[in-house]
């Protein structure tokens, strides 16, 4: 190996450790990741609207305005599935918060 052939590999090899550049010679913005508290929230959120949809397939059919009961049969199982598995995800977390409070200082 010459020392030029050394040269260039320890640059690649320097380059490959710093982060990368954009065109503009600009670092590359991150992805900002989202919080637990956020991904929390915005599943909350989610539950609420399928609650939400499938009271107004219910309002609907029993003023008439719809008339596919499978449907709204799909809608209200969607809201309660959502809700149990939000209930199961709560659940999980008053217990590991428990967990943490019977540790041992």
């Amino acid at each position: 190996m010459t020392a030029e052939s050394i040269s260039i590999a320890s640059r690649i090899a320097a380059s490959q450790l710093q982060p990368a550049q954009s065109l503009e010679g600009h670092p590359p913005q991150q992805e900002r990741t989202a919080t637990f508290g956020e991904v929390f929230a915005d599943s909350l959120q989610k539950v609420n609207h399928l609650q939400k949809e499938a009271d107004k397939a219910i309002e609907g059919l029993a003023t008439g305005d719809r008339t596919d009961i499978a449907q709204t049969m799909i809608a209200v199982q969607k809201a309660s599935l959502s809700f149990e598995i939000m209930k199961q995800v709560r659940n999980q977390l008053v217990q590991a918060y428990e967990d943490v409070l019977r540790m041992p200082v």
